[in-house]
């Protein structure tokens, strides 16, 4: 009588391995973009909390925070009360500069809701070894289409007593363009390879990459406040002070009013200037 063998053959064994291979490799982009889709998400909801406490801080002060506060803390630092991080709030002193040893231990504190799940770091933040302040943000609030050096046409204003500016407040009737038709803030990126350390602000790091400076504590532009003066979407120091994203093909965006968008790496550039002011009386189309 003869024996049947039971089992694959060495042929069967490694043609199964290839199906499996296939199946998996026609999986894993649909699952990469499923775990975006769910990032992408849970940032636009970081941006509703953050709007949604700029909105509380309009009720209770009838103006939006200044993008730069006295001691140069930001804007954000301003709405921590409302985002459930009015301990932190308490401990810092307004009466000190934001670098200061006390208000360092403060501000270089890691807030879930300033961070986009997309976004990577890829250095310390904030690096102690040359004495930087802040803790990451993904996020900067909108000053407007111009650089500080000019007027602000945005929501947020920098105080530089050197270069005459002081402290613009903006309330919701000061955004003639409509609040549905105006940003509040963008986001930012950790990815600027081309963005490295200066002798002056990191003398051990110069010329080493320093990738980002967006900080959520910090007052000032390119660090907590962003404009539209550069291209949009453009993952290089020449955007350090703009807007763009770790999302594929945009980046999300907070309105005035409180709703989040995505707004596409295709977007008119003046519809994306327009976006960023408050009262020019643009027609965006």
């Amino acid at each position: 009588m003869s024996r049947t063998r039971l089992g694959f053959t060495l042929v069967e064994l490694l043609v199964v391995i290839a199906i499996i291979g296939i199946l998996v490799s026609l999986l894993l982009p649909a699952v990469q973009m499923a775990r975006e889709a769910a990032r992408r998400t849970s940032c636009g909801n970081n941006m509703k909390q953050i709007g949604l406490a700029m909105h509380l801080y309009h009720d209770t002060n009838r103006a939006f925070p200044a993008g730069s506060l006295p001691s140069f803390a930001s804007g954000l630092t301003a709405v921590l009360p409302f985002i459930e991080q009015n301990s932190t709030y308490q401990l810092y002193d307004f009466n000190q500069y934001y670098a200061s040893p006390f208000n360092q231990a403060v501000l270089d504190q890691k807030i879930s809701v300033f961070l986009c799940p997309s976004m990577f770091l890829p250095r310390s933040v904030p690096n102690s070894s040359v004495n930087e302040t802040g803790g990451p943000s993904s996020y900067l609030l909108n000053e407007g289409s111009r650089g500080y050096m000019r007027p602000n046409d945005g929501i947020f204003a920098v105080i530089w007593p050197r270069y005459g500016y002081h402290n613009v407040t903006v309330r919701f009737g000061d955004v003639g363009d409509g609040t549905s038709n105006t940003f509040l803030a963008g986001e930012t990126t950790y990815d600027m390879q081309d963005y490295l350390w200066s002798r002056y602000s990191a003398p051990s790091l110069a010329g080493s990459p320093r990738y980002g400076s967006a900080r959520w504590g910090v007052g000032y532009p390119g660090v907590s406040m962003g404009n539209t003066s550069t291209p949009f979407n453009l993952h290089s120091v020449a955007n350090r002070t703009g807007f763009q994203s770790m999302h594929p093909q945009g980046a999300n965006f907070l309105r005035v009013d409180g709703s989040v968008d995505f707004v596409s790496d295709s977007i008119n550039r003046n519809t994306y200037i327009g976006l960023s002011t408050r009262h020019t009386g643009e027609i965006l189309q």
